[in-house]
């Protein structure tokens, strides 16, 4: 008896020891997969900017490999920009546009981190026949347009975009956000004083003068004044 009861408190020992060994490298394996996973904010300095204005997109970005940096897309109507940022080695990042000439309308704004692999899975062709064209970069084929026959603008490309970005198989993250662009007042102007009517000056009753032309020029008998005609272009 006792013999099988060491046996079965040695058994039970070992698997106790067993799984405490496990327990630990599988914590430590969550705790990396957690920490590899990319992260990104941003924000705008002005949600209702005014053409002529500058803006500053500025965030935070985290994840195993920001080597490429960000890339931000704006666009509105047929405009499309779509630059790539560098990262700060603490994370932070910006860039700062020129609205002069820009038309007025909403923005989309999208903030995009490449995953572990540092690549954009999700990238826009902007040369070529192709120009505009949204791609998967894995795949090499279009999602959707900005340009041409089908394209979308504004708010469905916005969607589009988004729905991209979140299709399985791809690891970026992203963030989006708008800003209204509108256009400057007029200068104001103080309306100016309403004309004082003008008295008419009294006069004399008289009896009408006699008129007579002479070579183009006006003479009524009586006077000496004389009035040339002539046409203005």
């Amino acid at each position: 008896m006792k013999i099988f009861g060491s046996h079965g408190i040695t058994v039970l020992t070992l698997v106790l020891l067993a799984a405490l060994l496990v327990l630990p490298v599988s914590g430590a394996d969550d705790a990396s997969a957690t920490a590899a996973k990319p992260t990104i904010s941003a924000t705008v300095s002005s949600t209702d900017p005014i053409v002529g204005d500058t803006i500053t997109l500025s965030g935070v970005a985290t994840g195993s490999n920001l080597a490429s940096g960000v890339q931000i897309w704006v666009f509105a109507g047929h405009y499309v920009n779509v630059t790539t940022v560098p990262v700060n080695a603490d994370g932070t990042f910006s860039k700062t546009y020129q609205t002069t000439g820009l038309p007025p309308a909403t923005y989309y704004v999208f903030v995009q981190s490449p995953g572990p692999d540092g690549v954009f899975n999700i990238d826009l062709i902007d040369t070529g026949i192709y120009s505009g064209q949204v791609v998967n970069t894995k795949t090499n084929t279009m999602i959707f347009n900005f340009t041409g026959v089908g394209s979308v603008q504004d708010a469905a490309a916005s969607q589009a975009l988004s729905d991209a970005l979140n299709m399985p198989g791809q690891d970026d993250v992203y963030t989006k956000l708008t800003f209204q662009l509108t256009a400057p007042m007029a200068a104001a102007t103080t309306p100016a004083a309403p004309a004082t009517p003008a008295v008419p000056a009294a006069t004399t009753a008289k009896s009408p003068l006699p008129v007579e032309v002479t070579a183009g020029a006006l003479v009524i008998s009586g006077c000496c004044a004389a009035f040339c005609m002539r046409k203005t272009h």
